[in-house]
């Protein structure tokens, strides 16, 4: 199975994660989460959906960031990635994701 192929809807991503549903979607609003949308406009998420979904929680109920502060994370990250530089892993070293499935 690929990691981003999109395969879970949000019901079962939430349960996976222990998150509310109308979670997902505040995270998607916000833009820290992006799912796939079948033709019929359902959320579809993927295993690398859900570890990004894992890291969000971690940075909002253990670190205690709030979502804007999980915005400007998320975006540093991804820069400092296409610098090959593994900024994740230096600021959050504790951090690890599970296999939910």
């Amino acid at each position: 199975m690929r990691t981003n192929e999109p395969i879970l809807t949000i019901s079962v991503a939430s349960n996976l994660l222990k998150l509310h549903p109308r979670t997902l979607m505040f995270y998607e609003r916000a833009g820290l989460i992006i799912p796939h949308r079948t033709n019929t406009k359902r959320r579809l998420f993927s295993m690398t959906n859900l570890e990004e979904l894992q890291f969000i929680k971690y940075l909002t109920q253990t670190e205690g960031v709030n979502l804007h502060g999980v915005k400007v994370i998320l975006e540093a990250i991804q820069l400092a990635e296409k610098e090959g530089v593994k900024l994740k892993k230096l600021l959050f070293p504790n951090f690890r994701a599970k296999p939910l499935i």
